[in-house]
């Protein structure tokens, strides 16, 4: 039996950097990702249709560490426009790829304007607007997740979701790190799980760190 650590008052800096330290064995024949997502305590991935309505401070600061420690994030464009994503700070050097099956990204227009972010599409969809950086991979409006991740070879990705993309990544067998954010909410309704999609290996992964916060939320890091 292994009792996980208690944080009293905000996770120190020191707990959240344990918790998110990137292992010194990585691939360099593909990216090395890191799922990063929030379930309620039934297994619910939003509120009113947003996971931000999920979280704490703790799990903005585990959030905030795992994009420092990445090249890059990968997030579907659903997600970007629901959340309502922001370019990075001019001074990060993290790339946003926001997984599409359009090229129409008006509903996102004002982060697209960043050089940081990149439209990855499959390769049969339509032009995109001339300043709006691409990745092609796939065909029949699927992006072929795989090529992506090896198209990416040696960076560190986080995964921000949504549930399909997650559950895409996972049936794929794409994903090394599974961090999940267990909030202390009973929330019913029809929210899907976070990671959704076609069945995956159902092999048990191995937990390498874990802490609870003082408000009860419980944070989980799970490696193959």
């Amino acid at each position: 039996m292994r009792v996980l650590d208690t944080v009293h008052g905000d996770a120190s800096d020191s707990v959240v950097a344990k918790h998110v330290a990137l292992p010194k064995v990585r691939p360099d024949d593909r990216a090395f990702v890191r799922l990063n997502m929030i379930s309620s305590a039934d297994g619910g991935s939003a509120v009113a249709g947003l996971s931000g309505g999920l979280g704490n401070r703790d799990d903005h600061a585990v959030f905030g560490a795992l994009r420092d420690a990445a090249d890059g994030v990968i997030v579907g464009l659903g997600t970007v426009v629901a959340e309502g994503y922001h370019p990075p700070p001019a001074s990060s050097e993290l790339e946003i790829y926001v997984v599409a099956d359009t090229s129409d990204v008006s509903g996102a227009a004002a982060l697209f304007e960043s050089h940081q972010v990149v439209l990855v599409l499959p390769e049969d969809a339509g032009p995109v607007a001339h300043d709006v950086r691409e990745l092609r991979s796939g065909r029949d409006g699927m992006v072929d997740l795989s090529q992506v991740v090896t198209a990416l070879a040696g960076k560190v990705i986080v995964a921000e979701g949504g549930p399909m993309l997650a559950g895409a990544l996972a049936s794929q067998g794409l994903i090394d790190e599974f961090f999940v954010t267990v909030s202390p909410r009973v929330i019913a309704g029809e929210s899907r799980r976070v990671v959704h999609g076609p069945e995956a290996d159902p092999n048990p992964w191995h937990l390498a760190h874990g802490f609870v916060d003082d408000e009860s939320f419980l944070f989980l890091r799970y490696q193959r």
